[in-house]
């Protein structure tokens, strides 16, 4: 902290100073005497954050002028004396360039050291009080509050900081990355190692990767090579601040924590007038060290100046297996948590996660850790990213209930072959490398309604063990320019490698053929095609999507699907078999001709269940087994719900 004897040393400077001053002005004959600042001692942190911030000795000497004017009450009312207006907040320049000239400074370096473009004010150490404008020598500033806690000892509360965190950093060789780590000698030489430099030297790099990808780790551990932490700060946090406020509080994040900074998750404006690339730009100019990370490549034609893009991508299964198998901390004799790494590809971040809330589940029932803790484990990390957007389906129907023509019955088993089968045919045999793009699958289920997509998808999930999300369309599209695009990230993020299946349910409104442009509307809704375009491209999972408007599809998006599989209304045959079906062995029922009904209503699957259901209720109200009698009626319901006064002909 900065000792008593050197605020007291400097505070008497100025009163020495602003009392010479003040005497002169009011007539007394003696002249201003100059005096001179103690020695400064370099182990205080003044000395250390000046050496940090590359401050001269002119604007370090007026930085311990304002610290002691700050800090000490009498030099504070003297320096406030010298003021035009006493009563403004803060301290008039014009009264620290007459102090720095009692000292021995020129008033020309003084007013140098405390312009807007100086490294005092562009590096955060000292503030306006207010938007000044005028003269230099009227505006009025203070010391940041960060600043002066730290020359007392202490350290910067959360309120003067950005909301920034320190990223634990991990030795470099044992990071799981996609490309190892070589050790030569003593020194690991990794190709990510210029991050560190680059970072110093006024062009911040962009690390772009899947999220929990281990961008943030990375760059930490590159930085402790160095000595330095990492500060991590969210690029949500901070879209919205002013830009002339902004760089200058990052600056002083990184000179008061002797930290690089991480500005991550820079994805998507969240202020619409401003683009990440607009902060970048800033943060370049004012050579604040720093690194951005985003899911996304940015676009290179939004920079004046390009950063340079480094990706990280996902390890290969083999590097996931071993740090399953460490963040686990199984042996190889559990080979069914060991092919783990192999099943769940999920990124480096998340297995941690997984493996600790695993060990937990496992804890609490006092058993062994088994695969099915893993899972659920993994399952949770899911359901909490996507239980805004969607939800969790668990479905107890198999295939004997579903119905369906011979074709799409092929291309259903088709579908499952080729999830079941993938790691053996991408990877094993060396397809994967022949893949321009994800090797995930995306399928949609064409057909009118009840037809038995979403039920299809259901008992795909079940037989393939993946966890069906049915996500709810309506709270992914939003009237606000990116939020459909965030949304739709947050989903894939989440499910990306986990043991789920996504199901976009109705999914009309969201991949609705782009039109041409005649309005900003027009643009935004064929931006989140064109996004959902690329991101369902590279989703390495299983997404179903159903529609009963095949017509209103982008047909670039149709392209890009492994599968279109059709759902047809059933003919009089799979009806007969349906209405057979649907009606439980346990049920009590009368004589009843289900193929009499097969033949006058032309009714899909899901209006067969539900007639089944209503009769059953409607016979259970009259006491009586079920007749068809109930079964007339429950159509008869049906048809009315449809908005058909009279039943007959077919109902979707």
């Amino acid at each position: 902290m900065v000792s008593d004897a050197e605020v007291s040393g400097v505070a008497r400077a100025i009163i020495d100073v602003c009392s010479a001053v003040v005497a002169e002005e009011e007539g007394e004959p003696a002249p201003v005497q100059r005096v001179s600042l103690p020695v400064l001692d370099r182990a205080l942190p003044i000395a250390g954050l000046a050496e940090r911030a590359g401050l001269d000795a002119v604007a370090t000497d007026v930085l311990r002028l304002l610290v002691a004017a700050e800090l000490d009450r009498r030099a504070h009312r003297c320096m406030r004396r010298l003021a035009q207006d006493p009563t403004l907040p803060g301290i008039e320049v014009d009264a620290v360039v007459t102090a720095a000239e009692g000292v021995g400074i020129s008033s020309a370096l003084a007013l140098e050291a405390l312009e807007p473009e100086g490294r005092l004010v562009g590096r955060g150490l000292v503030e306006w009080t207010e938007r000044a404008t005028g003269p230099l020598l009227t505006r009025r500033l203070t010391v940041a509050q960060a600043v002066l806690r730290l020359a007392r000892g202490g350290f910067p509360t959360p309120t003067e900081q950005l909301l920034a965190t320190t990223k634990v950093a991990i030795p470099l060789e044992e990071l799981a990355l996609a490309d190892a780590t070589a050790v030569v000698g003593r020194a690991p030489q990794h190709r990510y190692a210029q991050l560190v430099f680059e970072a110093s030297s006024g062009r911040p790099p962009w690390l772009v990767g899947p999220a929990a990808v281990g961008k943030r780790t990375l760059v930490a551990s590159l930085a402790a090579r160095e000595r330095l932490i990492v500060r991590c700060i969210d690029y949500r946090n901070i879209a919205a601040r002013p830009l002339d406020a902004l760089v200058p509080a990052l600056w002083r994040e990184a000179l008061i924590h002797e930290a690089m900074l991480v500005i991550h998750d820079c994805d998507a404006s969240v202020d619409a007038a401003r683009s990440p690339s607009a902060l970048y730009g800033a943060v370049a100019r004012a050579g604040v060290p720093a690194v951005f990370t985003s899911a996304e490549t940015p676009r290179l034609a939004d920079f004046d100046s390009p950063p340079l893009v480094l990706e990280l991508a996902l390890p290969p299964p083999e590097r996931r297996a071993v740090l399953w198998q460490s963040a686990l901390g199984v042996t190889d004799e559990q080979r069914e948590l060991v092919q783990l790494g192999w099943q769940l590809p999920l990124a480096p971040g998340r297995v941690i996660r997984a493996a600790s809330v695993a060990h937990e589940l496992a804890a609490i029932r006092g058993t062994a850790l088994t695969a099915n803790d893993v899972r659920e484990a993994v399952s949770q990390q899911v359901a909490q990213k996507v239980a805004t957007l969607g939800k969790r389906i668990r479905d107890s129907q198999t295939w004997d209930d579903v119905v369906l023509p011979p074709e799409t019955t092929d291309s259903i088993k088709e579908l499952v072959a080729r999830v079941r089968l993938r790691k053996q045919v991408l990877e094993d045999w060396g397809f994967q490398r022949k893949l321009a793009k994800g090797i995930g699958l995306a399928a949609m289920f064409l057909g009118p309604p009840g037809t038995g997509k979403t039920m299809v998808a259901g008992i795909i999930a079940k037989e393939l063990g993946l966890e069906l999300y049915q996500i709810d369309m309506s709270r992914i599209a939003s009237k606000w320019i990116g939020e459909t695009e965030k949304n739709l990230a947050s989903i894939f993020d989440a499910a990306e490698g986990a043991n789920v299946l996504l199901l976009f349910d109705e999914c009309d409104s969201l991949f609705a053929k782009r039109s041409e442009v005649k309005s900003s509307n027009d643009r935004h809704a064929n931006a989140e095609v064109n996004y959902l375009l690329q991101r369902i491209e590279r989703f390495e999972g299983v997404a179903i999507l159903t529609t009963n408007l095949e017509s209103s599809i982008d047909p670039a998006f149709k392209r890009r699907l492994a599968f279109r599989i059709h759902f047809s209304v059933p003919d009089v045959k799979e009806r007969e078999t349906l209405w057979r079906r649907m009606m439980p062995k346990e049920a009590r029922t009368a004589s009843i001709d289900y193929g009499a009904f097969a033949r006058d209503y032309e009714l899909a699957g899901g209006n067969i269940r539900n007639a089944v259901l209503r009769a059953a209720f409607l016979a259970a109200a009259d006491d009586s087994p079920i007749t068809e009698s109930h079964l007339e009626r429950s159509i008869v319901l049906e048809y009315r719900d449809a908005g058909k006064l009279s039943p007959g002909g077919r109902l979707s």
